[in-house]
């Protein structure tokens, strides 16, 4: 043993003295690119005598180690830019760096010289820091290596943006710096698109793949040229542009839910609904009969392996001497989802004539299985005639369908209930499909008339379908009851109930048509900008709402029917007409015409955008309502002046300085001025319209401070301050607080700020933001139940705002290896989702706290492997209240002796994903 020992340790000594006397040493050093000098990210640096080298990491440096002593050509190459040699004598460790300069070609008269790649990390920071107001973008490389499968989840990852999420877990809405997602609007291309979103006017982002987008731009001030209904800002999706040459990019995935791996996924017969209601398919004179109604869309089985199936392929290239360029993509994504969810609505109940009690009813536990298909088509076709001379063609298509099944267990809170397993149960199955598509196409010419003189153009048609036909639900009871006879709550057979069946439908089409004219000259070396532009557009609405309730037919003697399957009950149509006379059918026009003037200069290191911007609005609509009644048909137009500055300082050729100001308007959607709702309840409220609601007003105030040090580098500070007047937001009526409409609150307040850093040190990044939001209004609201108290006023936070919002993600890449590794963290802190009539009777939203996880490796140059992983940690989505219970008898699912009430809690699961990729640029 002692003879081993010695014989290593001998070795070990002998061995490191040769590796002394052969001394290697350390080649490093940072690859840049002409003109900026910005870090290139994977330059290619060779040592040609030794045939060995590197890559540059996320910083644009390299490092070759074990380089003998030696002369050595050393060669430095990357796509785009011109190769770089030279040759360096190494005798120590030795720094080399590289500034290489763009190719550059003329084709034609028309000159491609080196075009940043769109799709970069370092052209969105490039685009940040060139742009004339506050915007943060997301490039299609950072999307590719996200978590992230639709542009929503996107979202979530830029400063000061979170989300309002769908019943399937996905994000839905935009909320940007804690303004509700009506204070925000899409554009696909730049160009507003309509809504699936039966009631309001904001988009859900949910209905976009992520693979078809180039860049997301999420604008936080309003320039003269941009439309003015935004107060916490604009979500730009750009899809992907011809490129300079050949584009492919397809990927291949499959994936699981963690959720369907402990329960089968409830599915019912989408092909056995009913695709037009009995009103719809046989006219306004019939009256429905049972048969009319189908039950197998209620007959729900398992199904036990549901895998996950993703594709997407966009391919793009210039022909005809690089005039023509073409650019078409598609993506497919299949899914299976299953979660559980706990509801306990809350009421209140009056302990004083000064005191409001919360009291929890029922307690339901829900499992869901939903099974979601989003298809998504993108095409853009551009033809270059001469230097200036453009013409383009834009189209894009995207559908979600959802099936979804809902299977709920309702149990009884209180009296007849003693405790565990004596109280009243109800059981419910819900089917439900919707399918939405959004569809545009869009025409567009650039004209450059004469030097310095440049014209513009857009006409577009959009259309958003909403189709949710033959939601359907049944109930049956069990449990035990007090008849009033038993001294003691008794046991009670299954006993079918009463149900309902409900069609719905949306078609919002909009004929858009823009113009802009701009004139660019200097005066005494003071380049300017004189832009004038104007916009219309035309809006055709139409909502159909049908509802049929079904009651079942009692026994001959009287008694309920006992349930055994959704085929071996009777029922009637006691609506047999449906609901021909109800608001929630009409058809709506709304007209916008708005017309802009736009002055842009720079006196030596200030830029400044000033200008005002007119806008006129008209809306109009007639419904189902009877002649008598009030608010059958309406009315209503108003115009606004929004005036904007926006003053950059270009400290140095790295930083600038900004400060901005700019007035906007929010307006109502159609559904929010109707006299009244669809009767449909949502979780225990109705919501309905308000013919008097009139458009919010807001003045915005921002200011950032922004540095760029790197290509993929940036630190932001940034604050921001708006006030709002006739602030709208949705709430219960006094007069009956079970009915939740949208109202004009007031005057409200918005302040904050933000920061933002990136940094990278060789192959480890780190990519954070944080928002801070304080936000204030004042509203009226009852104390007590009775109102013996009468109201009070109470101040509260804006319904969705977050005082704290933040990221980070921890980033890892090898350009040798081509490995990417990303640890994503998001952060919502507590929000009101529901404002309650009710004195501290809000529903508030407890913080959340998610991580995501994904990878991809690179392999055969053009290919990679990627995972992706969602809610790692499966994290619960919970909502509350201010207030404990004042249940005598302990609540299901509630601490004991808490000072809050859990309202809602919602249990995703984990999702996983894997798959291949094909990339030629």
């Amino acid at each position: 043993m002692h003879r081993v020992l010695l014989f290593l340790i001998t070795f070990s000594l002998l061995t490191s003295g040769l590796k002394a006397q052969t001394a290697n040493f350390i080649l490093r050093g940072r690859v840049t690119g002409q003109p900026s000098h910005e870090s290139l990210i994977g330059a290619s640096v060779y040592l040609e005598k030794i045939s060995r080298g590197g890559s540059t990491a996320l910083d644009g440096s390299y490092s070759v180690k074990n380089i003998p002593a030696g002369s050595y050509r050393i060669v430095c190459t990357y796509i785009g830019y011109q190769t770089k040699d030279t040759t360096v004598t190494i005798n120590a460790n030795t720094t080399v760096n590289f500034d290489l300069q763009q190719l550059s070609a003329s084709l034609n008269a028309v000159l491609i010289a080196g075009k940043r790649d769109a799709e970069s990390e370092s052209n969105a920071k490039r685009s940040e820091q060139m742009s004339g107001n506050v915007m943060n973008i997301v490039s299609a490389k950072t999307i590719q290596l996200s978590p992230d499968i639709v542009v929503a989840n996107v979202l979530q990852r830029v400063s000061g943006v979170s989300l309002e999420r769908s019943s399937s877990g996905d994000g839905r809405y935009a909320i940007i710096r804690g303004m509700n997602q009506r204070y925000s609007y899409t554009l696909v291309n730049g160009i507003k698109i309509p809504t699936t979103d039966p009631k309001n006017r904001y988009v859900p982002l949910d209905i976009f793949p992520a693979e078809l987008v180039e860049r997301i731009e999420v604008s936080k001030s309003l320039t003269p040229n941009m439309e003015g209904d935004a107060v916490g800002g604009v979500v730009n999706l750009v899809m992907k542009n011809a490129p300079d040459k050949l584009y492919v990019n397809g990927s291949l995935s499959t994936g699981y839910s963690q959720n369907l791996f402990n329960r089968p996924f409830k599915s019912f017969p989408v092909d056995a609904i009913s695709k037009s209601s009995p009103y719809i398919a046989n006219g306004p004179s019939y009256l429905a009969k049972p048969g009319d109604f189908t039950r197998d869309n209620l007959n729900f089985t398992d199904k036990k392996f549901t895998p996950n199936t993703l594709a997407s392929l966009s391919i793009g290239n210039r022909f005809f001497d690089n005039k023509l360029g073409i650019m078409i993509g598609g993506s497919y994504q299949n899914t299976y989802r299953a979660y559980n969810s706990i509801f306990s609505p809350a009421d209140p109940v009056d302990q004083t004539d000064q005191d409001l009690g919360l009291q929890i009813k029922h307690a339901n536990m829900r499992d869901y299985s939903a099974h979601l298909t989003r298809i998504g088509l993108n095409g853009k076709l551009d033809y270059r005639i001469a230097p200036g001379q453009k013409i383009s063609l834009n189209g894009f298509f995207s559908r979600l369908d959802d099936a979804q099944t809902r299977l709920t267990t309702d149990s009884l809170q209180v009296a007849p209930r003693t405790g565990a397993g004596t109280g009243q149960v109800w059981y419910y199955g819900r089917s439900a499909y919707q399918r939405q598509t959004i569809s545009s196409a869009t025409l567009l010419g650039e004209h450059a008339i004469i030097p310095g003189l440049k014209f513009d153009w857009t006409a577009a048609y959009s259309k958003a379908k909403n189709n949710a036909p033959d939601l359907a639900e049944y109930e049956n009871d069990g449990g035990y009851f007090a008849d009033g006879t038993s001294p003691t709550p008794y046991q009670h057979p299954l006993k079918t109930t009463d149900y309902h069946r409900i069609w719905e439908k949306t078609n919002d089409r909009d004929l858009s048509g823009y113009a802009n004219l701009a004139y660019s000259n200097e005066i005494k070396n003071i380049p300017f900008t004189v832009t004038v532009g104007g916009m219309y557009r035309d809006k055709d609405r139409d909502n159909s709402y049908q509802n049929y309730e079904l009651r079942t037919v009692p026994n001959n003697d009287g008694t309920f029917q006992t349930w055994t399957d959704i085929y071996h009950f009777n029922w009637s149509v006691f609506n047999a007409d449906g609901s021909p006379e109800n608001s929630n059918t009409y058809t709506a026009n709304e007209n916008i015409a708005a017309g802009y003037g736009m002055l842009k200069f720079r006196v030596k290191k200030l830029e400044t955008i000033l200008g005002v911007r007119m806008e006129n609005t008209r809306q109009d609509y007639i419904t189902q309502l009877p002649v008598t009644s009030a608010g059958k048909t309406g009315r209503i137009s108003y115009e606004d002046m929004l005036p904007s500055l926006h003053l950059k300082y270009l400290l140095n050729d790295k930083t600038n300085l900004r400060l901005s100001y700019f007035a906007s308007i929010n307006r109502p959607g159609f559904f929010e001025l109707l006299p009244s709702g669809d009767g449909r309840r949502e979780d225990d409220f109705v919501v309905q319209g308000n013919p008097y609601l009139k458009h919010a007003t807001a003045d915005n105030l921002d200011l950032r401070y922004e540095l760029f040090p790197g290509s993929n580098e940036q630190i932001l500070i940034g604050g921001f301050y708006k006030k709002i007047t006739d602030a709208i937001e949705y709430g219960f009526l006094d007069k009956n607080s079970t009915v939740y409409t949208p109202q004009n609150f007031g005057n409200a307040t918005n302040f904050g700020f933000e920061l933002v850093y990136e940094k990278y040190i060789r192959k480890f990044g780190i990519r954070a933001n944080y928002t801070y939001t304080n936000s204030a209004i004042t509203t009226s609201k009852k104390q007590t139940v009775n109102a013996v108290a009468g109201t009070i006023d109470q101040t509260r936070p804006l319904q969705g705002q977050s005082a704290h919002v933040a990221n980070a993600s921890l980033l890892y890449k090898d350009t040798k290896l081509g490995l990417d590794l990303q640890l994503a963290w998001q952060y919502t802190g507590s929000r009101i989702s529901l404002v309650s009539a009710y004195y501290d009777f809000d529903e508030w939203q407890k913080p959340l706290s998610m991580f995501d996880f994904s990878a991809e490796k690179k392999f055969a140059k053009k290919f990679a492997v990627f995972a992706k992983v969602q809610n790692l940690l499966n994290t619960a989505d919970e909502f509350y209240f201010k207030k404990p219970v004042v249940n005598t008898i302990p609540v299901s699912y509630q601490t004991p002796g808490s000072a809050t009430t859990m309202s809602r809690r919602n249990l995703y699961g984990q999702n996983y994903q894997i798959g291949l990729r094909y990339i030629l640029n």
